[in-house]
Order: structure tokens, then C-alpha cells, then sequence
């Protein structure tokens, strides 16, 4: 990305302000509250708080501003979260939300804004027979050329629709989808799309509702979200107009279910994102609405109703049944004649690059066609452009169809294949995406299995329209000469799966009961028959669809939630303003860095009147908004939200709405004395109030014994009403148990942090203020150690250096069917040499960017072709997962891998480097006959093993095999954030046995893992304190057997096969060629000894001319691949070497 457009996008960030609202600000009742922020949630906030309501609005996921959504693959991976039946993977906040049914996957959005801030933002009316479907109740088919006309003309108000400027650059996939168009002889169906994108920068700077806005760039990166604030998603309207009419917007707040009150009021069922509540597994909290506007899109408002009639309501047995894909079609015209610019510009400079365009911009419309679908071209974002090209160009390859079979087009085709980096250049650049929307037999079924949401709709990708659908994509593409990729989920080998975008139904309105959910208003149903609706609760989005529209749904969900706002306001008597424009006095909330965690206490309380004692526990999160402001005011206040369950009081749990939290309050008296205060209001199912206030007592003291006792121990009082002004009903006392504090302390959370360096600078803060000598001293297992948090994006890498060409991937089979994988650098012609990795880590010691320089990047600078093996230990390799020994490398993956470099390079032989275990595998392989080595570098260990004491002594005790016979199957030394108190207690051992091996003092424990697992095998300085920090991606799992073989060879002394047979070393006139040595002076893991043993074994039985031996001072096993100055103490010795018996590539080109 260029400085200017840098420039730009901080710009915008600053531009935008917030509308949600911190969690202490929750109410615990509303007159109305809106569950989802999508078109009929934001419809239902801004209507409802415009007729003069109370409103809240609740929504699950982030609120994310113009300028913060992902433009690079790792950031949008980070917002991926995927949902089947079998759990979720990804952060339940993340953006891009995969559901994941049997025979129908959907892809919905999650943030404040729903689904709009990742759709195209295409605004088509439905047509005027969709609305005459019996399907429809009669009463909303009455008035659908009224009542739902006039909520379409609202609905465009808001949302602005534009079709793409004249004056605009022209776009090329417009133009290559007209050319389609005329081609199949729809050239009158062909018109530009409505699409809610702002073409005009207001000159006001604001929109109607006092939102910042700017022209659109063109860019193409719709559906990842619009990083310019161009695109009119529900946040830049009806949301904002809610806020600016008093709405209380709330974000991370994932809603369980409702209930009904005996007072006709409704209770919400929420827990919070991310606090770790469910750790305690606490109970939900509840929040009190006269009414409720169930809007959490198609996906969410089944789920919500689903787990609602579980949970008791009464209701239509019609709940998650007669669900629609909308007939969602996807797929590709690959490698077209035509240049399409479809790839979004992501973080890239535009500048060379020409426009992309929104992401829809024209519609072949055939509905009243028997067809009855429309065709809209499509972009892809350019934060996924890179493997869009991959797959692409492999789902050709697998499932292509060619539409125009000339030798000309065919040769074209492959040029551009061939000869253009992707994905702006080349096949890439020349595909069209294609979306259709047609009709489906709206018979897919959700429901919950395991409380998860199911989507079950077995054969529905083999109804008519998806064929019918499939064979005019590829019509399109046949006129654009290009190969018709159809979407790789519709195939016969997956089952004929589809996916769609646009999700409808499953609360379906109907005229009764026993055909639908919700009454023409949105009114749920209060049975399983009859026409009777609950007072208060409605639903209104897509889920009330009841049939398929076969074109973008935005627009009519929208309208039919204005419309069911316009009914509502009737029944209660309400008037909606619909003034425009609209702008806001309410101030916005800036959030600064805080933390929050999560705390779990149990104890007693007694009433005052009586002596018996009762149980009560609470989960509470506690939460400040301002790190700062908390440590530095006398009050050190946060705030608290959670549960409390005192059954005494009443069987249901009571929610804490908006309690208080002092940290170390300075009290008069007794001196040298603080109080950590807990003062909070607790609210019954029925709304009677409850208030309790309590303290831990932490005094200066002599007895480090008591700092537990203190910090754990809390005294406390509940009294009746909303304060201490109440007569006091209850005390007790309260306590931390030490396993739930264990699972306290990984619930601490930094919010709003920049960068990974605020985060911990607050961390380190709080953790002084809050736990003192506890934080440092306590047991040591809790004190901050260098672990790898996986819940953060990951880590930006540095390309490497310009001489680093981009690799090949070359996957092949050994003779026992494993799949390895060779990577291929091919800088120069010299070699080939092949660099093989050792035990419990992958081919990327060699590649690393955690090191300035490292060993791929020096051979590269020296011309070589470089090839790295990943054999069946990588960690990198599904076959990791396998038991595997050395004999079994040594017979299968060598062979296997020479054979495959020298048949793609034409070379006769092979240079390789080889280091620890994969040395040892190499030289067996050599020993049993291996051909077509030109010559070695061995690095730390060859045909002989010298071992330290510790590693004879675990060796000798056949640790491994204890440990096998104990069911351990692996040794790993990957640890995160997520670890348990156990394996904390276990990493503090290993540390202490570290520092025993000379591994030098550090925290990090997946340090102190390779220590144990095999010996001290780097030393410290010889690190880059980058790559000591990342060890985690360099060292994972090893498999036990290996390590079993490992042990035999330790305690022989040299080569033996897995069972301990001299099988290798009587062969050793197979090592009759160049061999160079490499070990570390201080190696802990083979001593010196081990490939000084091997080298006068060659020497005194074929003389000293082949062989070569250097013994490097200050370096120990592995630093000599990728310690920090190995570019300068180690690889000029192994570039010399392999130089002397260097030989030209003959492979052509």
C-alpha cells in the first residue's frame, strides 16, 4: 500500500466514531430491546427509538470501523469462525462466520453492522409474484402494493442505493458479464445493479445521519469490509440513526434464549464474550424487556428460538423448519480471454493495478424467464486473492470445463498460466466470479444437536436449479473463452454440497401456527396451532422469509422489518419520525486500553434473623475501561457484570448489572490496611432487587502465609433493595477456591490494546498493582512467562531476500504410501542440494525469518537450486502424527526423495545437508545403499552417537519406553496460553532442570520442553531473541518410537536398526564419497566426540582426502542451522565444501 493511501486509511479511522457502549453501562430493563444489528435489527433500533422508546440493542460480535477490517490473509484468517455440530473453531467474535451443515454451509457476517458489512450491498426489489406465493400470509399479501411499497421506499431512504456511475472508470468484469449477457441473448436482461455504495462524497462530509462517508475507490474489497467508509452497511445508517435517537448499543454479548415472565415481560439470556465465564460454567445473565425484537439474522434467530423452546416457551413446532439457501449458486469462469481485474487491491498499491470496482456491479435478471434466477458478477477480496489463485488454478486442473477448444486458446490459456505471477496478473486476473440466486424447495431443517445449531437438508444440492444454474455460468463463461470452474463443493466426489450467502426462513411467517412461526407482524406464535401470538416478542429478519426470492435479500428483509414496525407502532399506539436527516448530541465512547478477568467464589451466608447457613457462589467479570485512570485514582475502581446463585434468596440465579470493583482501597483505619470492595446491585427473574456489598481485608504483614488468606477471603453483607440504604438480610463470608483462581488468572485480558507491546506493558501494570508479591512470588507458576498466546493474530513475517525466488512444492509418495513434501528454491544452477531436517521439527529451521539470514537465503545468494526435505517426522506433515522409526526413513523417504529431485532437475546426483536425526537416518540410508549422492554435510552426528551423562542415563532407564508403556505417544514441546495449572507445575520442574543442563536461565517453557525432550541443544547468545520468543513455530511434537530408537542408538553407540541389530555399519564402503562434519564445541546433545568417531572410522579405512571435519567454539547443536551469526561462523565452511563438488543443473530451462 502506497503512503498516500496509508495516509488515507489512518485517516478514516480517525474520521469514524464509536456508537456502542461500554458493558457497565448496561441497563437491567429496557422498554425494548433488538437482539442483532443487522438490516432488521437496525431497522427495528432506529423506528422504535424514534417513536420514543427505551432501546438496548445486543450484538455478538466486534464493533469494527472503516480502516480496522482485515486486508491481509493472516488478519482475515484471525476473523474466521467456523460453526458445525462437532464445536467452533476461531474466535466467536470473528467477522467471517462459516456454518458447517451436512449437505448446506452458509456464510453470514458477525460485528455490529451483521452481515451487511461482508455482502455485496445489492438493493433488488423481489418480484411481485415472489409475493403472491401462497407461502405468504394472506394478510400481507393483501397490502404487498401498499404497506410493503411504502416500507421499500423507507428502506431505499436509508440505505442509498446507487447503480455504478457513468462518470466512474469502466470496469472490465462489468463489460466481460454485458459481453456474456448479449452472447446468450439476454442482452435486455442485462442492466447495472442498485447497490448501496456512496459514489459522492456529501459535501458536508456527513451523511443523513451524521456518519462520515467518502466516494468509493473502487478498490473491490466489499465483502471483507469496506476499509474507506464508502459502502452503506447498516453502521452507516440505521444503526447510527438508532444511537442518535437514544439507542444503548452493546457489542460481544451472545444471546442464549428467551423467557417469558409471570408479568408479561420478557427476559433476555446472555453471556459475555471472551471473559472466560463459561470456564466456571456460571449461569446466564438476564436483562428485562417489555418487548423484544428477535433480529440475529436467519442463522442466529433460529438458534436463539430453537434453544427458547427448549428451554420451555410456548410456541409452533414450525420452529428451524422450511429453511432456504435462497437457491445460492457460486462459480468461476477460469482463464477467460477477457480480462476481468476481479481480485480486490487488499494492502496493495493501487497504482499499476487497474479498477476493480464494487464487488457487484451488474445483474443478468432472467426471473421472468423460465429460469427465474439472476446472474451478478462478483470480486474478490484482495486480502484472500493470493490463495483464491491457488485454488483456482487446482480446481481447473481437477474439475474445469474448457469452453472453447482451440489449439490457440488453449495455448493462451496455458501462457497465461504459466508465465503471470498471481493474482493480478495472468489466469487470476482473467476469472470471473459468478453468483446466482434462483429458487430452492425451501425444505432444509435446523435444529440443535449437542446445543449446537444442525443444518440438515440431505440432497439439496441435486435439485434443478443448481443444474440449471451451473449450465448458465458456464454459458457466460463460454463467451469469455474461458474454463467453467463450477463451485468445488458441487461436485459428485463432496456430494453435491452448496453454500450460500443469503440464509432465509426457518421462522417463517405464516397465516397460523401449524404453518409458521410468526403472524404477517413478525409476532411469534404463543402455541403449536391457532392464530394467537405472545405479546411483545417478534421477529424480524430473514428467518421469517418463508420462500426463496431468487435475487439478494437486503432489500426485502429490510422492508419487511419496516414494515412490521409500521404494524407495531399501530398496536401500541406509538408515532415513528421519520425526519431526515438525523444527528446526535450523545457523546461517543474512545475506548482505552483496559483489562478485564473472571472470578469464581463460593461460601456461606446466614440470616441475620436466624443462624442457619446456605450456600451462595457468583461469577463475576470484572472489567475497567480505563487501565489508567483504575491504578491511579484513590477509588481504583472498574466495574462488574456476572451472575449470583443463593438459592435462599431465590432458586434462579440473580444478574449483576453494572456492579462496582475498588482494587486496594486505603481505609482510615485499622493503618497500613486496604480493601478490594465488591459492591453490586442483583436483580431476581422478576425484577426484585437485591444489593450486596463486601471486602477482602489486605494488611501489611510479617506472615507471607497469610497473603492467600487475605487476597482470597471475602466478608459480606446482601441487603434488600438497590443499595446499603436496604435492610440487611444476609452475611457471610466468601472464599477463592485455588483451582478456580488457576482458571481466574487465564481470563485476564487486555482490551484495546495496539500491539502486542501495550498489551503486555498493561498486563505487567495490573499485575503489579493487583497481586503484589503474590503476582511474583506465588508458588512461581503464575508469574508472566514467555508463552505463545494463540488467540493473537499471527505474527507479521519479513519476506525473505530478493535472490529468494518463489517456491515450488513438489508432494510425492515413498513406496509405503506416505506423503512427503520437497521444497524447491531455485536460484541457480548449481547443485541440487537437498537440506534435511531432524526430529520434532520441520524443513523451516533451514528457511526461518526469525534469523537476518538464514540458510535457504545464503545458498540462494550463491546460486544454488535448493531443495528442502519435510520427511514423515516433519511437524509440518500429516505423517507426524504416525509412529515411525529410523529404519523406516532411511529405506523409504531417501530413496523416494533423491529419485523425485532428479527426476524433475535431470541431475544425475544429489548434494545434500543433513542435521541431527535426519543425519542419522541419512547416513543409514547411505549405509544400506542409497545412490545418487554427489557428496555430504553432516551436521552434529553421522554413524556414531557420544553422548552427555543425563542423556546415557535416560537412555539407559529406556525413559522412552516408559513413557510408551504409560501411553504417552508423543514428546512435544508446544505450550500455549491455554495451559492448565498441571502443566504449568510441570513447565516449572522443566525450568529447574534447564538451568541443570546449561540451557541458561529463561521463561520461556517450550524452551524448557526441548531441553527435557532431548538435550541443552543451542546456546542462548547464540539466539535471536525473535526466534527464542517464536521457538513454538520451529518445535512441536515427535513421535515416541522415534524417540525409542533414538534411546537404542544412545545406549550402542552407533547405528542399529529400531529392534537394536547391527544391520548398517558393516557396510560402510557405502560411505566412499565426500563428507564434510560439522559440530558444535559445546553440543550438549552429541558431544563432539560422536562425528569425530565417524570421521577417523572414514579416514583410516579410505584415506583423509574425502572427509572434512570442523568443530565450531561457541556454538552447540541446532544454533549452528539458524543461531544468529551462523550466516557467518557456519555457512561459508558449508558453501566451500559443497562448491567442490558442485555440478551444473542439465535441467532444461
Amino acid at each position: 500500500m502506497s503512503a498516500c493511501d496509508m495516509e488515507e486509511l489512518a485517516a478514516s479511522k480517525n474520521r469514524f466514531q464509536r456508537i456502542s457502549k461500554p458493558l457497565h453501562e448496561l441497563k437491567p430493563s429496557y422498554d425494548v430491546i433488538v437482539i442483532g444489528s443487522g438490516y432488521g435489527g437496525g431497522v427495528a433500533a432506529s423506528r422504535l427509538s424514534r417513536a420514543g422508546k427505551s432501546v438496548c440493542m445486543l450484538e455478538r460480535g466486534k464493533e469494527i470501523l472503516p480502516g480496522d477490517y482485515p486486508a491481509t490473509l493472516p488478519k482475515a484468517l484471525d476473523q474466521l469462525q467456523i460453526d458445525s455440530v462437532e464445536g467452533k473453531v476461531g474466535s466467536s467474535t470473528g467477522l467471517y462466520n462459516l456454518h458447517m451443515g451436512r449437505d448446506q454451509f452458509v456464510m453470514v457476517g458477525c460485528g455490529l453492522g451483521g452481515t451487511s458489512l461482508i455482502n455485496a450491498n445489492v438493493s433488488l426489489e423481489a418480484t411481485e409474484d415472489v409475493f403472491q406465493n401462497d407461502n405468504w400470509p394472506e394478510k400481507f399479501r393483501d397490502n404487498s402494493s401498499t404497506l410493503l411499497k411504502e416500507a421499500y421506499v423507507r428502506a431505499r431512504d436509508m440505505l442509498k442505493p446507487n447503480v455504478y456511475p457513468d462518470s466512474y472508470p469502466p470496469l472490465a468484469k462489468f463489460d466481460a458479464h454485458k459481453k456474456s449477457a448479449e452472447s446468450m441473448g439476454q442482452e435486455e436482461n442485462f442492466k447495472k445493479t442498485p447497490i448501496n455504495v456512496t459514489f459522492e462524497t456529501p459535501a458536508s462530509g456527513v451523511n443523513h445521519v451524521g456518519v462520515p462517508q467518502v466516494a468509493c475507490n473502487n478498490c473491490g474489497d466489499c465483502c471483507s469490509g469496506c476499509n474507506v467508509g464508502a459502502k452503506n452497511t447498516t453502521l452507516m445508517n440505521y444503526l447510527p440513526d438508532a444511537f442518535n435517537h437514544g439507542t444503548d448499543i452493546f457489542c460481544e454479548i451472545h444471546v442464549e434464549y428467551i423467557e417469558k415472565t409471570e408479568g408479561d415481560k420478557w427476559l433476555v439470556h446472555y453471556t459475555l464474550a471472551h471473559t472466560g465465564q463459561e470456564k466456571f460454567k456460571a449461569p446466564t445473565m438476564t436483562i428485562t424487556a417489555d418487548i423484544v425484537m428477535l433480529a440475529a439474522g436467519t442463522i442466529g434467530s433460529n438458534e436463539i428460538m430453537l434453544r427458547t423452546k427448549e428451554k420451555g416457551l410456548s410456541t409452533s413446532d414450525m420452529v428451524g423448519r422450511r429453511f432456504s439457501g435462497n437457491g445460492d449458486i457460486l462459480g468461476f469462469g477460469y482463464n477467460c480471454d477477457d480480462k476481468i481485474n476481479g481480485i480486490g487491491y487488499g494492502i496493495h498499491d493501487p497504482k499499476g493495478l487497474e479498477p476493480v470496482g464494487p464487488c457487484i456491479t451488474s445483474v443478468i435478471d432472467m426471473r421472468h424467464e423460465p429460469d427465474n434466477m439472476v446472474i451478478e458478477e462478483g470480486s474478490v477480496p484482495g486480502c484472500i486473492g493470493k490463495p483464491f489463485a491457488g485454488l483456482m488454478a487446482t480446481a481447473n486442473r481437477l474439475i474445469g470445463e474448457n469452453t472453447e477448444g482451440g489449439l490457440q486458446d488453449v495455448a493462451q490459456k496455458i501462457f497465461r498460466q504459466t508465465f503471470f505471477r498471481p493474482p493480478y496478473q495472468g489466469a487470476a486476473n482473467h476469472t470471473q466470479t459468478y453468483l446466482i440466486m434462483s429458487h430452492d424447495d425451501g425444505r432444509g431443517v435446523l435444529k440443535l444437536k449437542n446445543n449446537r445449531l444442525d443444518i440438515d437438508w440431505p440432497g439439496v444440492g441435486k435439485q434443478e436449479n443448481f443444474y440449471t444454474g451451473n449450465e448458465n455460468m458456464k454459458k457466460c463463461t463460454a463467451a469469455l473463452k474461458g474454463n467453467y470452474v463450477k463451485n468445488p463443493m458441487w461436485t459428485k466426489i463432496v456430494g453435491k454440497d452448496v453454500i450460500s450467502v443469503h440464509p432465509l426462513g426457518g421462522c417463517c411467517m405464516a397465516t397460523n401456527a401449524t404453518n409458521g412461526v410468526v403472524d404477517h407482524k413478525g409476532r411469534v406464535f404463543s402455541g403449536k396451532t391457532g392464530e394467537n401470538v405472545h405479546k411483545g416478542l417478534y421477529i424480524c429478519d430473514g428467518s421469517i422469509i418463508p420462500t426463496s426470492l431468487a435475487v439478494n435479500p437486503l432489500l426485502t428483509i429490510t422492508a419487511c422489518a419496516e414494515r412490521a414496525c409500521v404494524l407495531l407502532a399501530e398496536d401500541y399506539g406509538l408515532k415513528i419520525d421519520y425526519t431526515l436527516p438525523s444527528a446526535t448530541k450523545r457523546p461517543h465512547y474512545v475506548p482505552k486500553v483496559g483489562i478485564e478477568f473472571t472470578e469464581t467464589m463460593r461460601g456461606e451466608v446466614s440470616d441475620v434473623r436466624s443462624s442457619s447457613k446456605l450456600d451462595i457462589q457468583f461469577t463475576l467479570t470484572v472489567r475497567s475501561d480505563d487501565l489508567d485512570t483504575m491504578l491511579n485514582t484513590p477509588e481504583h475502581k472498574a466495574h462488574m457484570n456476572g451472575t449470583v446463585t443463593c438459592p435462599v434468596i431465590d432458586p434462579q440465579p440473580l444478574s449483576v448489572v453494572n456492579g462496582e470493583f475498588q482494587l486496594f482501597v486505603q481505609v482510615p483505619s485499622p493503618p497500613n490496611t486496604r480493601h478490594m470492595v465488591y459492591a453490586m446491585p442483583m436483580y431476581t427473574k422478576s425484577g426484585k432487587a437485591y444489593y450486596l456489598y463486601g471486602y477482602k481485608t489486605v494488611q501489611d504483614h510479617p506472615n507471607l502465609l497469610r497473603i492467600w488468606h487475605d487476597t482470597s477471603t471475602l466478608d459480606v453483607k446482601i441487603y434488600e433493595g438497590d443499595s446499603t440504604k436496604g435492610r440487611e438480610a444476609y452475611k457471610g463470608t466468601m472464599h477463592i477456591r485455588l483451582t478456580d483462581f488457576a482458571k481466574q488468572m487465564t481470563t485476564m485480558r487486555v482490551l484495546n490494546a495496539k500491539n502486542e507491546k501495550e498489551r503486555l506493558m498493561a498486563l505487567a501494570k495490573f499485575g503489579i498493582n493487583f497481586a503484589g508479591v503474590l503476582w511474583n512470588s506465588y508458588g512461581g507458576i503464575f508469574a508472566p512467562r514467555d508463552v505463545y498466546d494463540p488467540n493473537l493474530p499471527p505474527r507479521k513475517k519479513r519476506p525473505l531476500a530478493k535472490c529468494v525466488p518463489v517456491p515450488e512444492l513438489h508432494y510425492f509418495n515413498t513406496k509405503d504410501q506416505v506423503t512427503l513434501r520437497l521444497t524447491r528454491y531455485q536460484s541457480g544452477k548449481k547443485g541440487p542440494v537437498m537440506l534435511v531436517h531432524g526430529l520434532g521439527v520441520s524443513s523451516e529451521i533451514f528457511s526461518t525469518d526469525l534469523v537476518d539470514v538464514n540458510m535457504v537465503e545464503y545458498l540462494c545468494a550463491n546460486k544454488y537450486d535448493v531443495w528442502l526435505l519435510d520427511f514423515r517426522v516433519s511437524i509440518l506433515l500429516p505423517a507426524a502424527d504416525q509412529q515411525s522409526t529410523g529404519d523406516q526413513v532411511a529405506e523409504y523417504d531417501y530413496p523416494a526423495a533423491v529419485a523425485k529431485i532428479r527426476e524433475v532437475t535431470k541431475a544425475p546426483s544429489v548434494q545434500a545437508v543433513v542435521h541431527c536425526w535426519g543425519a542419522a537416518t541419512f547416513f543409514m540410508s547411505l549405509l544400506r545403499g542409497l545412490e545418487g549422492i554427489r557428496s555430504v554435510v553432516a551436521s552434529q552426528v553421522a554413524t556414531h552417537a557420544v553422548m552427555k551423562l543425563v542423556t546415557n542415563v535416560k537412555s539407559g532407564l529406556r525413559l522412552p519406553k516408559l513413557l510408551s508403556a504409560v501411553g504417552f505417544k508423543y514428546l512435544t514441546t508446544y505450550v500455549d496460553t491455554n495451559e492448565g495449572l498441571a502443566g504449568r507445575i510441570v513447565d516449572k520442574g522443566l525450568a529447574v532442570y534447564a538451568m541443570a543442563e546449561a540451557q541458561g536461565q529463561c521463561n520461556s517453557p517450550v524452551c524448557h520442553r526441548i531441553t527435557f525432550n532431548y538435550a541443552s541443544l543451542y546456546r542462548h547468545a547464540q539466539l535471536d531473541q525473535r526466534l527464542h520468543e517464536n521457538l513454538h513455530e520451529l518445535f512441536a511434537e515427535a513421535n515416541i518410537t522415534a524417540f525409542e530408537h533414538l534411546a537404542m542408538i544412545c545406549r550402542k553407540g552407533q547405528l542399529v536398526s529400531a529392534d537394536g541389530k547391527d544391520v548398517y555399519m558393516p557396510h560402510i564402503e557405502n560411505l566412499n564419497l565426500p563428507i564434510m562434519f560439522i559440530s558444535g564445541h559445546q553440543n550438549e546433545c552429541y558431544l563432539p566426540e560422536s562425528t569425530k568417531k565417524t570421521y577417523d572410522m572414514l579416514v583410516n579405512t579410505f584415506g583423509q582426502e574425502l572427509y572434512k571435519r570442523v568443530e565450531l567454539d561457541n556454538y552447540g547443536h541446532i544454533d549452528c542451522i539458524f543461531g544468529t551469526q551462523a550466516h557467518k561462523d557456519v555457512f561459508p565452511d558449508i558453501v566451500k565444501r559443497l562448491d567442490e563438488t558442485a555440478l551444473v543443473s542439465t535441467e532444461s530451462g
